[in-house]
């Protein structure tokens, strides 16, 4: 799980901040973003999954709160479907990239 969505994590945060995403006055923080992860890395941590306990360092730690916008927006969506699943440690939820661009 964290080497797979840390990448994808770090790319989209690094993505966001070169394209000035938007601003906070445009969507969701950051701060709704880490919330999120926060969550779904508390529910795999209860569930157990692998790799659960070094969730929130690789998924909601290194600018995840630096997301702005619609990117913000798209990350609290992907974290929250994540949460949601039927099998917590299943994949099912998409992230869209373009939210991030």
């Amino acid at each position: 799980m964290k080497s797979k969505w840390f990448g994808i994590v770090a790319l989209l945060l690094a993505a966001s901040n070169m394209a000035a995403c938007g601003n906070d006055d445009e969507g969701g923080s950051g701060a709704d973003a880490v919330k999120a992860c926060n969550a779904y890395c508390d529910a795999t941590i209860a569930k157990p999954c692998p790799d659960s306990a070094d969730c929130k360092e690789f998924e909601c730690e290194g600018g995840l709160e630096s997301a702005k916008g619609p990117c913000a927006t798209e990350m609290k969506r992907y974290y929250d479907c994540m949460k949601a699943q039927a099998d917590v440690c299943g994949q099912a939820c998409t992230l869209d990239l373009a939210k991030c661009m």
